[in-house]
Protein backbone atom coordinates (compact mmCIF):
# COMPACT_ATOMS: atom_id res chain seq x y z
CA UNK A 1 0.00 0.00 0.00
CA UNK A 2 1.48 3.39 -1.03
CA UNK A 3 1.96 6.15 1.47
CA UNK A 4 -0.48 9.07 1.49
CA UNK A 5 0.72 12.19 -0.25
CA UNK A 6 1.68 14.86 2.27
CA UNK A 7 2.06 18.32 0.67
CA UNK A 8 3.44 19.79 3.90
CA UNK A 9 6.20 17.19 3.97
CA UNK A 10 7.12 18.04 0.38
CA UNK A 11 7.28 21.75 1.26
CA UNK A 12 9.50 20.98 4.26
CA UNK A 13 11.87 18.96 2.09
CA UNK A 14 12.03 21.71 -0.51
CA UNK A 15 12.77 24.31 2.15
CA UNK A 16 15.47 22.09 3.61
CA UNK A 17 17.07 21.66 0.20
CA UNK A 18 16.97 25.42 -0.42
CA UNK A 19 18.47 26.08 3.00
CA UNK A 20 21.37 23.76 2.20
CA UNK A 21 21.85 25.46 -1.16
CA UNK A 22 21.91 28.88 0.48
CA UNK A 23 24.55 27.68 2.93
CA UNK A 24 26.75 26.36 0.16
CA UNK A 25 26.45 29.53 -1.90
CA UNK A 26 27.18 31.61 1.20
CA UNK A 27 30.45 29.69 1.55
CA UNK A 28 31.20 30.27 -2.13
CA UNK A 29 30.60 34.03 -1.84
CA UNK A 30 32.70 34.17 1.34
CA UNK A 31 35.55 32.39 -0.45
CA UNK A 32 35.31 34.80 -3.39
CA UNK A 33 35.36 37.78 -1.04
CA UNK A 34 38.43 36.38 0.72
CA UNK A 35 40.14 35.81 -2.62
CA UNK A 36 39.54 39.38 -3.78
CA UNK A 37 40.64 40.78 -0.40
CA UNK A 38 43.85 38.75 -0.51
CA UNK A 39 44.58 39.97 -4.04
CA UNK A 40 44.08 43.61 -3.02
CA UNK A 41 46.31 43.22 0.06
CA UNK A 42 49.10 41.47 -1.85
CA UNK A 43 49.12 43.69 -4.94
CA UNK A 44 48.13 46.98 -3.30
CA UNK A 45 45.71 47.73 -6.13
CA UNK A 46 43.19 50.52 -5.50
CA UNK A 47 39.57 49.80 -6.44
CA UNK A 48 37.92 52.89 -7.89
CA UNK A 49 34.85 51.17 -9.39
CA UNK A 50 33.69 48.41 -6.99
CA UNK A 51 30.93 47.23 -9.32
CA UNK A 52 33.51 46.01 -11.83
CA UNK A 53 34.86 43.73 -9.10
CA UNK A 54 31.35 42.41 -8.33
CA UNK A 55 30.07 41.87 -11.88
CA UNK A 56 32.43 38.98 -12.76
CA UNK A 57 31.22 37.01 -9.73
CA UNK A 58 27.61 37.75 -10.67
CA UNK A 59 28.29 36.11 -14.02
CA UNK A 60 30.14 33.17 -12.47
CA UNK A 61 27.71 32.49 -9.62
CA UNK A 62 24.50 32.93 -11.59
CA UNK A 63 25.90 30.86 -14.46
CA UNK A 64 26.98 27.99 -12.19
CA UNK A 65 23.69 28.14 -10.26
CA UNK A 66 21.68 27.87 -13.49
CA UNK A 67 23.75 24.95 -14.81
CA UNK A 68 23.58 23.03 -11.54
CA UNK A 69 19.81 23.39 -11.34
CA UNK A 70 19.08 22.57 -14.99
CA UNK A 71 18.77 18.91 -15.89
CA UNK A 72 19.21 17.49 -19.37
CA UNK A 73 16.22 15.59 -20.81
CA UNK A 74 16.80 12.22 -22.42
CA UNK A 75 16.53 12.06 -26.23
CA UNK A 76 17.80 9.65 -28.87
CA UNK A 77 21.33 9.85 -30.27
CA UNK A 78 20.61 11.70 -33.53
CA UNK A 79 18.63 14.48 -31.90
CA UNK A 80 21.24 14.79 -29.16
CA UNK A 81 24.02 15.29 -31.72
CA UNK A 82 21.96 17.88 -33.60
CA UNK A 83 21.47 19.81 -30.35
CA UNK A 84 25.18 19.53 -29.55
CA UNK A 85 26.17 20.88 -32.96
CA UNK A 86 23.81 23.86 -32.64
CA UNK A 87 24.99 24.56 -29.08
CA UNK A 88 28.64 24.38 -30.17
CA UNK A 89 27.95 26.90 -32.92
CA UNK A 90 26.21 29.14 -30.41
CA UNK A 91 29.23 28.98 -28.06
CA UNK A 92 31.63 29.81 -30.88
CA UNK A 93 29.46 32.76 -31.91
CA UNK A 94 29.41 34.14 -28.37
CA UNK A 95 33.16 33.57 -28.01
CA UNK A 96 33.83 35.44 -31.23
CA UNK A 97 31.45 38.30 -30.38
CA UNK A 98 32.83 38.54 -26.83
CA UNK A 99 36.48 38.62 -27.85
CA UNK A 100 37.46 35.22 -26.49
CA UNK A 101 38.07 33.85 -29.99
CA UNK A 102 39.83 36.00 -32.57
CA UNK A 103 40.16 34.77 -36.15
CA UNK A 104 42.03 36.02 -39.18
CA UNK A 105 44.75 37.90 -37.30
CA UNK A 106 46.72 39.94 -39.85
CA UNK A 107 50.34 38.90 -40.03
CA UNK A 108 52.05 35.97 -38.29
CA UNK A 109 52.86 36.17 -34.59
CA UNK A 110 56.56 36.31 -33.75
CA UNK A 111 57.91 32.85 -33.00
CA UNK A 112 54.74 31.09 -34.13
CA UNK A 113 52.39 30.18 -31.26
CA UNK A 114 52.57 32.29 -28.10
CA UNK A 115 50.88 32.00 -24.71
CA UNK A 116 50.72 34.03 -21.52
CA UNK A 117 48.85 34.25 -18.21
CA UNK A 118 47.76 37.61 -16.78
CA UNK A 119 47.11 37.71 -13.04
CA UNK A 120 44.32 40.28 -12.99
CA UNK A 121 41.93 40.75 -10.09
CA UNK A 122 39.90 37.53 -9.47
CA UNK A 123 37.04 37.18 -11.90
CA UNK A 124 38.87 39.14 -14.56
CA UNK A 125 41.86 36.90 -14.02
CA UNK A 126 43.80 34.85 -14.21
CA UNK A 127 43.23 35.35 -17.93
CA UNK A 128 44.94 33.09 -20.43
CA UNK A 129 46.04 34.23 -23.87
CA UNK A 130 47.11 31.74 -26.51
CA UNK A 131 47.79 32.62 -30.10
CA UNK A 132 48.80 31.00 -33.35
CA UNK A 133 49.53 32.78 -36.62
CA UNK A 134 45.81 32.76 -37.49
CA UNK A 135 43.82 32.18 -34.29
CA UNK A 136 44.03 33.75 -30.87
CA UNK A 137 42.24 32.82 -27.63
CA UNK A 138 41.85 35.31 -24.79
CA UNK A 139 40.06 33.48 -21.98
CA UNK A 140 38.69 35.70 -19.21
CA UNK A 141 37.23 33.53 -16.40
CA UNK A 142 33.85 35.20 -15.90
CA UNK A 143 33.13 35.57 -19.61
CA UNK A 144 34.06 31.95 -20.27
CA UNK A 145 31.82 30.69 -17.44
CA UNK A 146 28.99 33.01 -18.52
CA UNK A 147 29.09 31.91 -22.15
CA UNK A 148 29.40 28.27 -21.09
CA UNK A 149 26.32 28.64 -18.86
CA UNK A 150 24.26 30.18 -21.66
CA UNK A 151 25.39 27.44 -24.03
CA UNK A 152 24.47 24.71 -21.54
CA UNK A 153 21.00 26.20 -21.06
CA UNK A 154 20.54 26.53 -24.83
CA UNK A 155 21.57 22.89 -25.19
CA UNK A 156 19.03 21.86 -22.54
CA UNK A 157 16.26 23.82 -24.29
CA UNK A 158 17.19 22.34 -27.65
CA UNK A 159 16.85 18.87 -26.13
CA UNK A 160 13.45 19.89 -24.76
CA UNK A 161 12.42 21.02 -28.23
CA UNK A 162 13.74 17.98 -30.09
CA UNK A 163 12.04 15.66 -27.63
CA UNK A 164 8.68 17.13 -28.61
CA UNK A 165 9.02 17.33 -32.40
CA UNK A 166 10.74 15.51 -35.25
CA UNK A 167 13.71 17.79 -35.95
CA UNK A 168 15.90 20.11 -33.90
CA UNK A 169 15.38 23.00 -36.32
CA UNK A 170 11.59 22.69 -36.22
CA UNK A 171 11.72 22.34 -32.47
CA UNK A 172 13.81 25.48 -32.12
CA UNK A 173 11.49 27.52 -34.32
CA UNK A 174 8.35 26.13 -32.69
CA UNK A 175 9.46 26.87 -29.14
CA UNK A 176 8.79 30.58 -28.62
CA UNK A 177 10.68 30.70 -25.35
CA UNK A 178 13.74 29.03 -26.89
CA UNK A 179 13.96 31.16 -30.02
CA UNK A 180 13.50 34.45 -28.19
CA UNK A 181 15.98 33.64 -25.45
CA UNK A 182 18.55 32.44 -28.00
CA UNK A 183 18.24 35.54 -30.17
CA UNK A 184 18.64 37.91 -27.21
CA UNK A 185 22.17 36.91 -26.15
CA UNK A 186 23.35 36.89 -29.77
CA UNK A 187 22.18 40.48 -30.18
CA UNK A 188 23.55 41.37 -26.74
CA UNK A 189 26.92 39.79 -27.48
CA UNK A 190 27.21 41.63 -30.78
CA UNK A 191 26.35 45.04 -29.37
CA UNK A 192 27.57 44.88 -25.79
CA UNK A 193 29.90 42.03 -24.87
CA UNK A 194 32.64 43.18 -27.20
CA UNK A 195 32.56 46.75 -25.96
CA UNK A 196 35.44 48.37 -24.13
CA UNK A 197 35.16 49.02 -20.42
CA UNK A 198 33.75 52.53 -20.69
CA UNK A 199 30.54 54.18 -19.56
CA UNK A 200 27.78 51.69 -18.83
CA UNK A 201 28.82 48.95 -21.26
CA UNK A 202 29.50 46.33 -18.57
CA UNK A 203 26.45 47.37 -16.57
CA UNK A 204 24.29 46.75 -19.65
CA UNK A 205 26.19 43.57 -20.54
CA UNK A 206 25.55 42.15 -17.07
CA UNK A 207 21.87 43.08 -17.32
CA UNK A 208 21.59 41.34 -20.72
CA UNK A 209 23.38 38.29 -19.31
CA UNK A 210 21.03 38.02 -16.32
CA UNK A 211 17.96 38.49 -18.51
CA UNK A 212 19.24 35.84 -20.91
CA UNK A 213 19.90 33.33 -18.13
CA UNK A 214 16.43 34.01 -16.69
CA UNK A 215 14.73 33.50 -20.07
CA UNK A 216 16.65 30.30 -20.78
CA UNK A 217 16.18 28.91 -17.27
CA UNK A 218 12.43 29.64 -17.28
CA UNK A 219 12.03 28.99 -21.02
CA UNK A 220 8.99 26.74 -20.56
CA UNK A 221 7.15 29.35 -18.52
CA UNK A 222 8.12 32.10 -20.98
CA UNK A 223 7.00 30.00 -23.94
CA UNK A 224 3.62 29.26 -22.35
CA UNK A 225 3.07 32.91 -21.42
CA UNK A 226 3.94 34.13 -24.92
CA UNK A 227 1.96 31.40 -26.73
CA UNK A 228 -1.17 32.42 -24.83
CA UNK A 229 -0.88 35.89 -26.36
CA UNK A 230 0.32 35.02 -29.86
CA UNK A 231 -1.42 32.78 -32.41
CA UNK A 232 0.98 29.90 -33.20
Amino acid sequence: MSEAYDPLDRVRRLLLAETRAIRWWSLVVAAELALVTAYIVVTGVIITEPRYVVYPFVWINVGLWAMIRTGLPSVDGRKRWVARALAAGYFLLLSWAGGILLLGIPGPLPGGAVSSIHWNIPGWGPSVVYGTPRVRLAVVPFKFVGYLAMTYLVYARLLDATRAVLSGVLGLVSCVGCTFSILLPILGATTLFGSTLTGLSWDLSTLVFLLTIALLYWADEVGIAVSRRLPL
